[in-house]
């Protein structure tokens, strides 16, 4: 298991690269559905309402407008797990320098190494509970917004003429009710995957703090033999 992390965690550029590719994918969308929207609002209220023509652009737009901001978000998971990531990779680099060091200086001069820190394991079970929050929140816009496309597939006068308790009005309710928790459940995945970023940095702070205490004692510790004359000019 162990080993299988580790070399998940040496893939860190492929999780950047394609948090960057979703990004762009995602304003290239965004672009798209802007010129939709201008074409769509340019027209006269009274026509844009009651044309059922019009109501499938309008359909695309405000589906679009639903999912897109999440895909982005995910994007940004990606981005920000390779990050996190790449830390995981310098924090066993040093433990493995730590490692090779004490295993050639004489046993007498050695250190302990110390057990790994706690900080690795919530390192890497804050990033996969934000990277799951933000996964579960872009799959509930997904859904979200094939209800927002099947509402306002229908023109907006249909739609005001709708009677309380109508399956068009419920699905409405639940368009806007989704939309209401899901702007903050996205941040609450992001708050994770910054909190996983924490958990890696006081990991690298405690490895560097280990190889600035343990360097003078291996130093003080080390036979008259074994420690190197000083050069000629000091």
């Amino acid at each position: 298991m162990e080993q299988m992390l580790q070399k998940m965690m040496k893939r860190f550029p492929v999780f950047i690269l394609m948090g960057v590719m979703i990004i762009v994918i995602a304003f290239i969308i965004g672009a798209v559905n802007s010129a939709n929207a201008a074409e769509y609002y340019a027209i006269d209220k009274v026509t844009r309402e009651s044309s059922t023509a019009l109501a499938a652009t309008r359909a695309g737009v405000e589906s679009t407008i639903i999912w897109l901001p999440y895909f982005k978000f995910w994007g940004l998971a990606m981005i920000v797990s390779g990050i996190i990531m790449a830390l995981g990779v310098i924090a066993t680099k040093l433990q493995d320098l730590g490692k090779e060091v004490m295993a050639s200086v004489p046993e007498s001069a050695r250190v302990a190494i110390p057990p790994r820190p706690r900080s690795v394991m919530w390192m890497r079970l804050t990033m996969v509970l934000g990277m799951m929050i933000i996964l579960v929140g872009f799959i509930v816009a997904l859904v979200t917004a094939a209800n927002a496309s099947a509402v306002f597939s229908n023109p907006i006068t249909a739609i005001d003429a709708a009677a309380t308790g109508s399956p068009l009005l419920v699905q409405l309710a639940s368009i806007h009710s989704a939309e209401a928790w899901l702007v903050a459940f996205k941040f609450v995945g992001l708050a994770f995957l910054f909190i996983s970023i924490i958990n890696g940095l006081s990991t690298l702070i405690f490895a560097l703090k280990y190889q600035q205490e343990a360097i003078p004692e291996v130093v003080d510790h080390l036979p008259a033999d074994a420690v190197p004359a000083p050069a000629a000019g000091d």
